[in-house]
């Protein structure tokens, strides 16, 4: 018999994870149709062959645990009594029976129970043979524990992702993180160090140059602040199942494509410092901010000042331009044969057919043909930027977890809205466009032409903040009282002043709020003299 091995038990585990990873979304979807049930069970059927291999070291480990577990030798009898059971949590039911005959033959029978259930996996009764457990190899429960915490926060992970259904993909995939297996060893990795996951996401450069149609501003704005939210709450779902927690290292990219669409270094610099401010203010520790020249080591081990950044923002551009040897040609051919890349270069120009409307590209193109082929031009600049950013991304931040705001097939990323949309569509990046609440509490992002006839213009930190949709259940003195809006969704009220706290809620007021309270998530109040701070009932 193959002796067991740390090794053993961590091939055997990735046969399971490739086994039953067809099935995982089974447990988001709470149903499926026979049709799906039975491709499913067709592919798990194949990847079982795979499994009889292992029979070996199955019963070892099994033994062994037994043993460990009534701390005594256990000799296996050769009358089939109750089943060993191995618990493969996350996964799907499906009751494998794999069935011995003194180790030299193996038949797999497949049993599926109608409407149930199932997440077991039966193993073969303990063969006639004796089996003695060898004190030199117990197990590994520190390597099985990981295992099992690692799939759990890849669950949680997963949970934010969105992603578009490539042209292959069949319908038992919908749902499934393409990607996913890729960044098991990964979060193994941290998991077995006792150290936080960590993630990182190219994202929040600076605000779009087109500040007449789409955004309020250069600086942050309740866009960002959502986004930031979100990304906190990962962070937070993961620490509730995994003591050691998670960051996420937010990879700015501002100077990667600032002087290509006519952003300043400077509201480049201020944009992200504003960015972070906002994080700190609001206890967010797992969000951290990583510049280029942090990844260059161009800076290492120092905090990046602004004197510093304005000095070395060119060396890093001419050190991205430098990761290609024919960067058109190179760039061309990606966006030929990955559909990601593709994806990537077509929301480029999308956005920059808007970004670049009121700006010197416009004004200085002699037609409308003229401005498109600038914008292609642009574009494609950008690519072998993004491609550059994304080599030197891969090269420093190997082990994290790559997330993106980029829609994608989630083949080596995962997808992450950052501002969820009532319409279950992928949103709009916080940089390229405005918020726009409406009454209900839900948030869209909007370019602002399209909402300044329906929604007031808003106005916190004494600057353009958000649009809020025009209703009586939005009608408050700006002057005696402060609305904020809450993440994921809800309303909170605050008195402004001393003297709005001191006279307190009018029925009047009250019955606006028991409104809103039963149209939004939630509503609180908090510092009025005569209501108590909490949640108002419909």
């Amino acid at each position: 018999m193959a002796p067991y091995s740390p090794t053993t038990t961590k091939s055997f585990a990735k046969l399971l994870e490739t086994a039953f990873s067809v099935h995982y979304s089974y447990d988001h979807q709470n149903s499926f149709d026979q049709t799906a049930q039975e491709a499913r069970l067709t592919t798990l059927e194949r990847h079982v062959q795979d499994l009889i291999k292992w029979q070996h070291s199955v019963v070892t480990v099994l033994s062994r645990a037994l043993t460990a577990n009534n701390n005594q030798q256990t000799r296996a009898s050769p009358v089939e009594t109750a089943k060993p059971v191995v618990d493969v949590p996350g996964t799907p039911s499906a009751k494998l029976s794999i069935s011995t005959k003194a180790f030299d033959t193996a038949k797999v029978e497949q049993k599926v129970e109608p409407a149930v259930s199932v997440k077991e996996i039966s193993l073969p009764p303990t063969p006639p043979t004796e089996i003695v457990a060898d004190p030199a190899a117990t197990i590994n429960s520190q390597e099985i524990l990981a295992s099992d915490v690692a799939i759990r926060i890849l669950d949680v992970i997963q949970g934010y992702g969105q992603h578009i259904k490539s042209e292959t993909e069949t319908s038992e995939q919908q749902g499934l993180w393409a990607g996913r297996a890729k960044f098991l060893p990964k979060v193994e990795l941290y998991v077995n160090a006792g150290q936080p996951i960590k993630m990182i996401l190219p994202a929040f450069p600076w605000k779009s140059i087109n500040r007449v149609d789409k955004v309020t501003g250069a600086l942050p704005d309740l866009g960002e602040e959502l986004a930031l939210a979100r990304l906190d709450n990962l962070c937070r779902d993961i620490k509730e199942i995994y003591q050691h927690g998670a960051e996420i290292n937010i990879a700015t990219d501002g100077l990667v494509f600032n002087d290509l669409v006519g952003i300043s270094d400077d509201d480049t610099w201020e944009y992200s410092v504003a960015l972070m401010n906002m994080a700190a203010s609001k206890g967010y520790t797992g969000i951290k901010l990583v510049r280029v020249m942090d990844l260059l080591n161009i800076t290492p081990g120092e905090e990046t000042t602004k004197e510093m950044y304005m000095e070395t923002v060119e060396a890093c551009r001419k050190e991205m331009e430098a990761q290609f040897e024919n960067a058109s040609e190179d760039v061309r051919k990606m966006i030929e044969e990955d559909p990601d890349t593709l994806l990537t270069y077509r929301g480029f120009i999308r956005f920059l057919e808007t970004d670049l409307k009121h700006s010197e590209v416009a004004k200085t193109a002699k037609s409308g043909r003229a401005f498109r082929v600038c914008v292609k031009k642009i574009a494609m600049g950008m690519m072998m930027r993004a491609e550059s950013f994304t080599k030197i991304i891969q090269a420093k931040c190997a082990d994290y977890v790559r997330l993106s705001i980029h829609p994608s097939s989630g083949a080596v990323k995962l997808s992450i809205p950052l501002i969820m949309q009532s319409t279950g569509g992928f949103p709009k990046t916080p940089w390229h466009s405005s918020i726009a609440v409406s009454v209900d509490g839900s948030y869209r992002t909007v370019h602002s032409k399209d909402v300044r006839d329906t929604h007031d213009l808003i106005y916190r930190h004494n600057r353009p903040y958000y649009y809020r949709e025009r209703s009586v259940l939005y009608e408050w003195d700006e002057n005696k009282f402060d609305l904020e809006h809450l993440y994921p969704g809800g309303l909170i009220v605050r008195p402004k002043t001393a003297a709005a706290a001191t006279e307190g809620l009018t029925e009047t007021d009250l019955t606006k709020l028991r409104e809103l309270a039963r149209i939004q998530p939630v509503v609180k109040t908090q510092g009025f003299s005569n209501i108590a701070d909490g949640e108002i009932a419909a």
